[in-house]
């Protein structure tokens, strides 16, 4: 019996692609025209690799906004703008509580109150740095959860299992009890490491194995469960 539903963060919940969130301000500071957008695709990975090797270090305030200064300095030097990249990587951080910088996954907040309201706990199983409890704070995603576990706070990261195995103790479930929701290898191979059903999700909808609706993710977990609920064929 599913009692548990975890989730990642990024790219699950929050959509990190830099053309919704970057993009619009370098619109409103008429600096999109410059960027070259051919070179995003290897600035972001770049840059997201960077995060992903050294987030682990960012376990206090002042740390973990100069690791994002340096995070959106590489994507802007990587896109043309380095002129600018200070500039706006100092907004970027100083406004890093503001909800127009963290892009909401359409449907998140609905399908995070439905599967509150039939019952489940919901946890978060995140590589993050010491700004998620923040981020999720500012986005109105933290009320839904019971437990919001950040690899840099816990000392673990993804694919880890001990990592899940953290956040499931906190919840009070079994391995056996919950699922996990994720966008990548570390969410699969970690949860399945623990125990932990694993559900890839593709907020972008370009993997075919991958749901891609937070929609799919409640049908699918109600049915685990035994709760008659509308499906919209979710993926196993």
């Amino acid at each position: 019996m599913i009692r548990a539903v975890l989730f990642d963060v990024g790219d699950t919940l929050i959509l990190g692609h830099p053309k919704l969130w970057l993009w619009p301000l370098l619109e409103a500071r008429g600096l999109a025209a410059k960027a070259d957008p051919t070179r995003l695709p290897q600035a972001t990975r770049e840059a997201y690799a960077h995060y992903a090797l050294h987030h682990m270090q960012a376990t206090d305030e002042a740390t973990a906004l100069a690791f994002w200064r340096s995070f959106h300095r590489r994507i802007m030097e990587g896109i043309g703008l380095g002129e600018h990249a200070e500039a706006v990587a100092d907004y970027l951080a100083q406004n890093w509580q503001n909800p127009q910088v963290w892009p909401v996954t359409p449907g998140a907040r609905e399908a995070l109150a439905e599967l509150r309201g039939l019952g489940f706990k919901l946890g978060v199983v995140s590589n993050w740095d010491w700004t998620l409890p923040g981020v999720l704070r500012a986005t109105g995603l933290a009320e839904f959860f019971d437990y919001i576990g950040v690899s840099a706070l816990e000392g673990v990261a993804k694919p880890d299992p001990r990592f899940f195995a953290i956040v499931l103790e906190a919840l009070g479930v079994r391995p056996a009890e919950a699922v996990h929701v994720g966008d990548s290898k570390d969410d699969i191979q970690g949860a399945r490491a623990a125990g932990v059903h694993p559900l890839l999700f593709d907020p972008y909808r370009r993997n075919p194995h991958a749901m891609g609706e937070l929609a799919q993710v409640v049908a699918y977990v109600a049915r685990r469960a035994g709760i008659d609920v509308p499906t919209q064929n979710p993926k196993d």
